[in-house]
């Protein structure tokens, strides 16, 4: 960072946010996302069959390595980052919402938090992937 200059963090986390006018946005790939779903779902099965029910950790954390998978791809500058990783998760966040009101039990059981998270993710990615996958707007 001393290579930078006096303003070197400041140019950094404005990158961070926004992204230079030039630089190249590409569509998120799909299988590194879908590899670490599958790394989720390992995490979110391991925790079911390893914690008690009464618990703190629970199958629910398999969302936070997906969220992590999120955010590295919008770090890298992906099209329609922040759109893509604020709706996705908007989406995953109402489905999760809609799936407990639906299925009263899902709390009981870490299985059944289980089943009900494996879709909610993958929906989730899906949303991610298919919003970097729209066009990008010309500038004028």
């Amino acid at each position: 960072m001393a290579d930078k200059g006096k303003h070197g963090f400041a140019r950094s986390v404005r990158r961070f946010f926004w992204l230079p006018r030039d630089m190249p946005r590409r569509p998120a790939a799909a299988m590194p996302l879908v590899r670490a779903w599958l790394f989720a779902l390992t995490v979110g099965a391991l925790f079911a069959v390893f914690t008690p029910d009464d618990d703190v950790l629970t199958p629910s954390i398999m969302t936070v390595v997906l969220w992590v998978a999120t955010l590295d791809d919008v770090i890298k500058g992906v099209r329609h980052r922040w759109p893509a990783f604020l709706i996705s998760w908007a989406v995953g966040w109402g489905l999760t919402r809609l799936l407990s009101a639906k299925l009263p039990g899902l709390g009981d059981s870490h299985w059944y938090e289980f089943a009900a998270f494996a879709p909610v993710t993958a929906v989730t990615l899906a949303v991610f992937v298919g919003i970097t996958r729209l066009p990008q707007q010309r500038r004028l």
